[in-house]
């Protein structure tokens, strides 16, 4: 009986503890334009592409319809976590909240209980997707290269169960 109650006192704390930075980045998104959603929607394509070309993610993992075990999503957001901080060493801040909507994504799936809050991010991201392809077009331009094809064929990827309620 005190285990359990105990058990529970813990989840609930780590459940609050996880969802503060989540909260965080979507009253941000709140705050936030669409056009320029429509930038990060972009980014965060072209990173993800970028992170399963290198191996830092699989390839296809937010088109499963099924995550895998809470261990390997926790080390693949401690992966995303990682990159999003070398991101903001390096003054690439636009990347790194592309990264963060692809960790926020993994941890909200990874705990039960954010799913509705996983929802709501990409109900403020979805706000962006009719400015998103002048976003790539615009970094296409300024790169001097196209991006890679996954990238257009799936800017508009929204991991199962994340989908914005209607």
């Amino acid at each position: 009986m005190i285990g359990n109650w105990f058990s529970g006192l813990i989840h609930g704390r780590a459940e609050k503890s996880a969802a503060k930075d989540v909260v965080r980045f979507v009253d941000g998104l709140k705050r936030t334009g669409e056009r320029d959603i429509g930038v990060i929607v972009g980014i965060a394509a072209v990173v993800r592409v970028n992170m399963e070309t290198h191996g830092i993610l699989p390839e296809g993992l937010f088109s499963r319809p099924a995550l895998s075990a809470g261990r390997e999503l926790g080390l693949l957001q401690m992966r995303l976590n990682h990159v999003a901080r070398e991101f903001v060493k390096t003054r690439q801040a636009a990347d790194a909240s592309g990264v963060l909507v692809w960790s926020y994504s993994l941890r909200c799936l990874n705990v039960p209980g954010l799913v509705p809050l996983g929802r709501t991010m990409w109900a403020e991201l979805a706000r962006g997707f009719p400015h998103a392809e002048e976003a790539l077009e615009e970094g296409e331009e300024r790169n001097g290269k196209p991006f890679d094809a996954r990238v257009w064929a799936e800017w508009r990827l929204i991991p199962p169960g994340l989908d914005p309620a209607d």
